[in-house]
């Protein structure tokens, strides 16, 4: 079992997150109106005027669709590239490497159909998951409501453990697909092996982490109740202002701190891999890694294969 450094990592994480605010944009995709309409006038009887209303409704609708499918391709887009710039960044940083927005994204792009192979697996077994749990809770319930009751006492447990499991396995599976060029099924079994071996040191950054957030969001709970109070005496003497408030006040908070913070949890997870799979890399590289040669059958792993 490795020793980790926990207590650096935490606070070099917070640093580094701190210092380079170029990464904040990763961070933030990597932690996803109108008026005017009128609905078409009567053009002599009821029953035309039903089927024009019904018309223009499944338009709306369909434009809503579309518009929903395209804005979350691109947020999805945003997020899959942004997970291995972030990563890419972070190995550069703790290696001396250059580290640059440009660099990180065209390594994004490099690497973004295994992360989002890795990325929509994840989705799919969380969604999975909890689909089950909720179904199987639902089914005990309609047996028994007393046995639906104490059923819970293992399911809110068991949800959390499952969720958190997933976290951490995809967290090291992320990084063996941007550092070591992994696939998608590999990295993902590779992500597990590393969670059995390495489960003590990964279970108290986990916990460690959740102790920040927590922290953490109280702490902003009460600055954003502060910032809030403002809008709240402005809605009642105009709304439009109290909207422009939000636009150029909360709005702008929130989004930093999420990036601020999803930037944070990305650098935490990468050195503490790079700290569990030192012995792999040997010494640390002080420049970035020259071009990649594949790996051969029963060789050590390669440190990462950037192109």
């Amino acid at each position: 079992m490795t020793t980790l450094p926990i207590s650096e990592i935490i606070r070099d994480s917070f640093a580094i997150a701190w210092r380079y605010k170029y990464l904040w944009l990763f961070g933030l995709f990597a932690g996803g109106a109108g008026g005017g309409l009128q609905i078409p006038g009567d053009s002599g009887g009821g029953l035309e005027r039903i089927d024009e209303i019904k018309a223009w409704i499944l338009a709306a609708l369909a434009m809503i669709l579309l518009v929903g499918f395209v804005v979350g391709v691109i947020i999805i887009t945003l997020h899959t590239i942004s997970k291995s710039a972030l990563i890419y960044n972070a190995y550069q940083i703790e290696t001396g490497g250059a580290h640059t927005l440009s660099g990180g994204w065209d390594f994004g792009l490099k690497r973004f159909w295994p992360m989002l192979g890795v990325t929509l697996t994840q989705w799919l077994i969380m969604f999975s998951f909890v689909v089950i749990l909720i179904l199987l809770e639902v089914a005990i319930f309609a047996i028994s409501v007393p046995l639906g009751v104490l059923s819970l006492l293992p399911a809110i447990p068991l949800f959390f453990f499952g969720i958190a499991a997933v976290v951490v396995v995809w967290a090291y599976a992320e990084r063996y697909v941007v550092l070591e060029d992994r696939g998608v099924i590999e990295s993902i079994g590779e992500g597990w092996s590393l969670v059995k071996s390495e489960w003590q040191p990964t279970v108290t950054v986990l916990l460690i982490k959740l102790a920040i957030a927590i922290a953490v969001g109280i702490g902003l709970m009460g600055i954003g109740l502060v910032l809030m109070l403002p809008a709240i005496g402005i809605w009642a003497v105009s709304k439009p202002l109290a909207i422009v408030y939000g636009i150029l006040v909360l709005a702008p908070f929130v989004i930093l701190v999420g990036a601020y913070f999803g930037t944070f949890d990305s650098l935490v997870w990468t050195k503490v891999f790079l700290r569990l799979r030192a012995a792999a890399y040997g010494a640390p590289a002080v420049t970035a890694p020259a071009a990649p040669t594949p790996p051969a059958p029963g060789d050590s792993p390669k440190p990462p294969l950037f192109e």
